[in-house]
């Protein structure tokens, strides 16, 4: 249960600014907090006080006292609006870390920033707050972040009727073709595909990317997720003349995530697989226990990662060159939003790869037992 703050700040124990978390850290460790310039708050997982705040928030918001700080800042509504917001704090709780944003508060300025968990020698939690607030610069990329997605979103609508109707022309439901015309029907038909999938691709990046963007984590079966990705590929792999397997996995494997990244994530490392393979090929997903993390492996075989490609595998806009017969486009967005998500659930991914022996990626997830 989240505390709210009830009590009276004037009463937190920060009298003569002697602050109990500081003094029970290292002089290197306190001289790394009082050192920042971002503003930093730590609370016991219960939130219902802070126990330390480092010298830039006394600066800032309580003129070098830690006890006025405090009250100021539970004044602003910055405690109860984000503090005690149980969706930032178990996010912060099961991954370790969540980016938030707050909503507009201390003479209408928001703060954007991490909380985070660590413990102290006895194994207690705390949750620790490093803030800054919002510079110009950052509001206007949120803004321009939520005008791409409203675009992306009003160019997908009128695209998918178009589809509908290109689909239905070459279905020959509504009179013969000629050859000529279904030939121009499936160019235009392949260019609306490619087109959805960018708009897609585009609002996954805007998603991914958002500050404050927190969803709830859930424990997740890993080997039924698995066995439902490959359902779901079969018919994308029949299509390449792919075939798409799944190794065995123990069923007791369970990853902590947010259900729908980890199906994007999963989703566009297999269809990258696909297109990577030749026909007669096959593509293989499973997962193994990693100590504390669950690995989820994919592999495919085909040419591998050309060294050129590989430091930059995961930048925006690094076009695969797939080195097959596939005739497949890319945006060069997938394994960028792929990237981001994987480690905006607390994760890693990396990749092993072999010319003329095909790839296997690699995602690591926080598991739970």
């Amino acid at each position: 249960m989240v505390g709210y703050l009830e009590h009276d700040v004037r009463a937190f124990s920060l009298e003569n600014d002697a602050e109990i978390f500081a003094q029970e850290q290292s002089d290197f460790q306190n001289a790394l907090w009082e050192g920042m310039s971002e503003n930093v708050i730590v609370f016991e997982a219960t939130l219902e006080k802070p126990v330390y705040i480092n010298c830039a928030a006394r600066a800032a918001f309580g003129d070098g006292s830690a006890s006025v700080a405090a009250l100021h800042l539970h004044e602003s509504g910055f405690f109860h609006n984000l503090l005690t917001d149980e969706v930032v704090v178990n996010a912060a709780l099961t991954v370790g870390r969540t980016a938030f944003r707050s909503h507009p508060i201390f003479n209408g300025q928001r703060f954007n920033g991490d909380v985070f968990t660590t413990s102290d020698k006895d194994g207690g939690t705390y949750l620790v707050v490093i803030f800054h607030i919002e510079t110009d610069q950052e509001r206007t990329e949120y803004l321009r972040r939520e005008m791409n997605a409203v675009i992306t979103h009003e160019l997908r609508t009128p695209l998918t009727s178009i589809k509908g109707a290109l689909d239905l022309l070459k279905s020959g439901l509504v009179g013969p073709l000629t050859e000529k015309a279904q030939a121009l029907l499936n160019i235009a038909g392949s260019n609306s595909d490619r087109m959805l999938d960018l708009i897609q691709e585009i609002l996954d990046l805007s998603e991914s990317a958002q500050i404050g963007a927190i969803r709830e984590h859930e424990v997740i079966k890993v080997a039924p997720l698995l066995e439902s990705l490959v359902v779901t590929h079969q018919g994308y792999g029949s299509y390449h003349g792919v075939d798409v397997q799944m190794r065995p996995t123990d069923s007791g494997l369970n990853i902590c995530a947010v259900p729908s990244q980890l199906t994007k994530i999963l989703s566009n490392l297999l269809s990258n697989a696909v297109k990577a393979s030749e026909r007669g090929n096959s593509v293989e997903i499973w997962a193994q226990a990693a100590g504390g993390s669950v690995a989820v492996f994919v592999r495919d075989h085909g040419a591998g990662i050309p060294v050129d490609l590989q430091d930059s595998l995961f930048d925006r806009f690094t076009k695969a060159n797939w080195g097959n017969d596939q005739n497949v486009g890319s945006s060069g967005l997938g394994l960028n939003i792929v990237r981001t998500l994987v480690e905006q659930s607390g994760g890693a991914i990396s990749f092993n790869t072999e010319e003329g022996k095909g790839t296997v990626f690699r995602v690591d997830m926080p598991r739970h037992d």
